[in-house]
């Protein structure tokens, strides 16, 4: 009996033991549940905290050219990209070799803030349109505006920054020149150097640029490549149209001028202005050959100086032999300069030869070189009181004269002259002394005076010029007279001296 008591009480401790196991299990199952289920409120309510706190923000898991800005503000996502932008190495090269970097930043670009602001509140606000509770990852581009500071770009592209060891060339353009051996006018070469040109350089710059941002705005690096593009521009080279038509034409007139000459004559004597000098006068300019003004005009005035007879003193050899000086030269040649070069400029456009007599403002009777008397004038010796008429270098007359009164008023001019016109009969007259008289022969020369007959005089020669002068004429006998006026021609020379 005591038995079976006892083990109907341990069936009831085993029964009240898996009962309270039982109950243990529930409420541990229990309490899990409703952990889970608050865990599950409480995630539910980050999310839906989140998201609603996100209205204002970038969408999470979303980067921009590659550039998180997952939960960003427009504010602090804008930052980080022009900080992105700016911060992209900028790398200059050349023959595969780094010779300068820097940054976009640096250089002077930068993105337009306000620009991006707005594009980047307009994705925030597209996106939450579509956007759920779970969000995927994303990478996005959107529209940008890059903005260029010119002067730090200017810095950059700075000279200095691109030198190397080896010296930079500049570049040349082809070019006209003469060839002295070849005897005509040749084009010079192009030559491409490789001097960097800042403005090529920035064209280059901002199309690799454009380039390189074609792929995205955030990159590694912008390089830059410097080549023939970024250096001096040759804009005429050799195979010029333009230049060889010009080319053409200086040949051409080169051979005008090569086929030019003029021969100035002087009498018998020439001055030859050959080719050869004509072409030392040639220069290039933008319209093409050109002679020298200036040359030209050194060489009449160098002709001038020497073939220029008139006004210059005049150094007379007398037939008696003595050398004079005649200081009043009024008779002889004198070339019109101006005249002249606007004649030679003619002459020389033509490519003929030309022969003719230099341009004169006044001219004598005939000439050889310098010699202008050529053997044909009247000398008058006033010391002497004789007179001697030559023609082609005979000697026609060979007389006595009465020469004027060796005072101020009255006196005979001396100095070289020419016979202003012949008359015959002359009647002579002067209100100042007072007298008229008949001639058969006048032949003035200067202020009045002339040779004329004076049948009035019983002799000549000798010393009565000095009391018995004439008011400044040449008197002479009327034989001599008459041969005279028969001989000569107006603008006859005539030469007046006194030896000392």
């Amino acid at each position: 009996m005591e038995q079976g008591r006892n083990s109907s009480y341990q069936r009831e401790r085993e029964y009240q033991r898996r009962k309270s196991e039982i109950a243990e299990k529930r409420r541990k199952s229990l309490t899990k549940q409703a952990v889970i289920l608050v865990l599950f409120l409480i995630l539910i309510a980050l999310v839906l905290g989140d998201y609603f706190l996100d209205q204002t923000r970038m969408a999470h898991r979303l980067s921009i050219y590659g550039v998180s800005v997952s939960g960003m503000t427009v504010e602090n996502a804008a930052r980080k990209l022009e900080s992105a932008f700016e911060s992209t190495p900028l790398v200059f090269s050349e023959n595969g070799e780094e010779i300068y970097s820097t940054t976009l930043g640096e250089a002077g670009f930068s993105l337009d803030t306000d620009a991006l602001r707005e594009e980047l509140q307009q994705t925030q606000s597209a996106m939450l349109k579509t956007r759920g509770l779970i969000e995927k990852k994303q990478d996005i581009d959107i529209e940008y505006t890059v903005l260029t500071d010119e002067s730090m770009l200017s810095d950059t592209l700075s000279a200095d920054h691109f030198e190397v060891e080896l010296e930079r060339e500049a570049s040349s353009e082809a070019y006209i020149e003469y060839d002295s051996e070849a005897g005509e006018f040749e084009i010079v070469s192009s030559w491409q150097g490789n001097a960097i040109d800042k403005d090529n350089l920035h064209t280059v710059l901002l199309e690799t640029l454009d380039e390189t941002l074609e792929d995205g705005l955030i990159q590694e690096s912008v390089t830059v490549r410097l080549d023939v593009r970024s250096y001096e521009t040759v804009e005429v080279t050799e195979n010029s149209e333009e230049l060889n038509a010009e080319l053409t034409e200086l040949n051409q007139s080169l051979e005008t001028y090569r086929n030019t000459s003029v021969v100035y004559l002087f009498g018998n004597e020439t001055e030859v202005l050959d080719s050869d000098t004509i072409c030392s006068w040639l220069t290039i300019t933008d319209d093409g050959v050109e002679l020298n003004e200036s040359l030209i005009w050194t060489y009449i005035d160098e002709l001038a100086a020497t073939y220029n007879t008139k006004y210059n003193a005049r150094y007379f050899t007398t037939t008696a032999g003595d050398s004079v000086t005649i200081d009043n030269n009024e008779y002889g040649y004198w070339i019109d300069e101006d005249a002249e070069y606007a004649q030679l400029r003619e002459d020389l456009e033509s490519g003929t030869r030309i022969e003719r007599e230099p341009v004169y403002s006044e001219s004598g009777l005939a000439r050889n070189g310098t010699d202008d008397l050529v053997g044909s004038y009247i000398e008058v010796s006033v010391d002497q009181q004789h007179l001697w008429l030559y023609k082609d270098y005979s000697l026609i007359v060979s007389t006595d004269v009465v020469t004027g009164k060796p005072t101020e008023e009255r006196e005979t001019l001396q100095g070289a002259f020419s016979i202003a016109y012949k008359a015959s009969p002359y009647t002579l007259s002067s209100d100042y002394y007072g007298y008229e008289t008949e001639v058969t022969y006048w032949m003035p020369f200067a202020n009045g005076q002339g040779l004329h007959d004076a049948t009035w005089r019983s002799s000549f020669g000798g010393n009565r010029y000095e009391n018995y002068g004439s008011h400044g004429c040449v008197n002479l006998p009327l034989s001599a007279a008459e041969t005279i006026y028969n001989t000569i021609t107006a603008g006859y020379p005539i030469i007046i001296y006194e030896r000392e």
